[in-house]
C-alpha cells in the first residue's frame, strides 16, 4: 500500500518536470557579447598538413563619443575636484577630438529646474559622468562609476589618469 502512495504522488512530479525546463539558451546558442572574440581554427592543408590560425577582431571606434557630467550648482570639495579634474582631462588631453566632432563634452547641472528634462532623460542623481558611444545608428549609453572611489585630493593624479585612459579606449574602440 505504501508503494502505491509513493507512487501516486511523484507520478505528477515527474510528469511536469520536463514541461518546467529552464529557460536559458541551449549550449549550442551563440551568446552576444560586446567583448571581441578571439577565433582559433585549424585548416587541413592536405591530408597529413594542418595550419592553426587565430583571427582577433580588429576595435571599432565609435563613430562619436558624448560625455555628460551630472553635478550641483555649489558642489562640495570633493565634488568639485571630480567635476575640474573631468574639465582638464578633456580640455588637456582630447582637444583634437572636441575640434573634430569626436567627442563632446556636456556638463549639467542637476540641480537646476532648467534640466529636469535630461535628469529625467539620464534617470540620474546629482552627480553622474555618463558616456555615449555611437557607432552608425547604435549607440551604448553607461556611467563611469569607478571615479567616485577616486574622490579627494590624494586621488586627484589617479582620477586624471583613470578618465584620461577610458576616453583613450573608448575612443579608439578598445573598451569593454
Amino acid at each position: 500500500m505504501r508503494r502505491f502512495w509513493i507512487f501516486v504522488l511523484l507520478t505528477p512530479l515527474v510528469a511536469i518536470l520536463p514541461l518546467a525546463g529552464c529557460n536559458a539558451p541551449p549550449a549550442s546558442a551563440p551568446v552576444k557579447s560586446d567583448v571581441p572574440v578571439t577565433d582559433t581554427s585549424t585548416l587541413l592543408v592536405d591530408n597529413s598538413t594542418s595550419v592553426s590560425l587565430t583571427i582577433t577582431p580588429l576595435p571599432i571606434p565609435p563613430d562619436k563619443v558624448e560625455l555628460v557630467y551630472f553635478h550641483l550648482k555649489a558642489p562640495c570639495h570633493c565634488m568639485a575636484l571630480v567635476g575640474d579634474s573631468i574639465v582638464y582631462v578633456v580640455d588637456t588631453y582630447f582637444k583634437d577630438e572636441q575640434a573634430n566632432g569626436k567627442l563632446t563634452f556636456t556638463s549639467v547641472v542637476s540641480d537646476d529646474p532648467a534640466n529636469i528634462d535630461l535628469v529625467k532623460k539620464y534617470d540620474t542623481l546629482v552627480f553622474a559622468l555618463f558616456v555615449t558611444e555611437r557607432r552608425g545608428s547604435m549607440e551604448k549609453t553607461y556611467t563611469l562609476d569607478d571615479i567616485w572611489l577616486m574622490t579627494g585630493d590624494e586621488n586627484k593624479d589617479k582620477l586624471v589618469n583613470y578618465i584620461r585612459a577610458k576616453l583613450t579606449d573608448i575612443l579608439a574602440g578598445t573598451s569593454i
